[in-house]
């Protein structure tokens, strides 16, 4: 499911592009949410979108000014500017727009943008995952995480270089983890591309780190390791 927010504050425009736009991924079987929006202050204390198309000449703040806060507070949204004033196409860019759309909007034109996002978005959340901290969203790499802790009813998502903590359970995050992630403890799961070895109590990564392996998971785990060693070549 894509969640998309168009805003613009004539509703008349608001209107006709958010058909345009059902139209367009209805005829492509792509699922979706559409929230409209007249005012650019409403649309900030949402959650985040997977994609904007925003109205740059908007009152009281115009659609560059709000996608600069959207930023500022780690908003990665995908962003499509819709305006009848070309000028500002080169201001877009200083907020990681990914296109430029200008009035009248040709039907074709954003067909090709809205599909090669929606194509961008799937992709990054076969490879990422999406974490809340406040009003921020960051997606992480898979490749990046060395494990995911629960602490006091936070999961703590470890890298290299930093801890991030965010609500959530390990239960509800389990199942959109890719194969290299193993529940290897109830508070813990770790991701098999940072093992170095295991014994029968600990997991050791590849950092020196050491995380705890549960008895009842012991098992399972030396499988799914060999398995996966032999999947990436590292054992024969």
């Amino acid at each position: 499911m894509i969640r998309i927010a168009i805003c613009e504050d004539e509703q008349i425009l608001l209107n006709r592009l958010a058909d345009q736009v059902k139209s367009i991924l209805d005829r492509h079987s792509i699922e979706y949410t559409i929230e409209l929006f007249t005012n650019g202050s409403a649309l900030f204390i949402r959650e985040v979108f997977d994609l904007l198309l925003l109205d740059i000449a908007m009152e009281p703040i115009n659609g560059l000014k709000l996608a600069e806060k959207l930023r500022m507070r780690g908003d990665d949204s995908k962003l499509i500017f819709i305006t009848a004033h070309p000028q500002f196409a080169i201001d877009a860019y200083d907020v990681q727009a990914s296109h430029y759309l200008t009035k009248p909007v040709d039907r074709a034109k954003l067909e090709s943008v809205l599909l090669k996002l929606c194509a961008s978005i799937r992709s990054e959340r076969k490879s990422a995952i999406a974490i809340r901290q406040g009003t921020a969203v960051r997606r992480i790499p898979f490749e990046q995480i060395l494990y995911l802790e629960v602490i006091n009813r936070k999961i703590h998502l470890h890298t290299e270089n930093e801890i991030l903590p965010f609500y959530g359970k390990l239960e509800d995050l389990e199942p959109a983890l890719p194969e290299t992630f193993f529940r290897c403890h109830r508070s813990y799961i770790v991701n098999l591309s940072h093992v170095q070895r295991y014994d029968k109590k600990d997991v050791w990564l590849y950092n020196e780190e050491r995380i705890p392996l549960s008895k009842r998971r012991y098992t399972a785990f030396g499988l799914v390791f060999m398995h996966y060693l032999k999947e990436s070549g590292d054992v024969f």
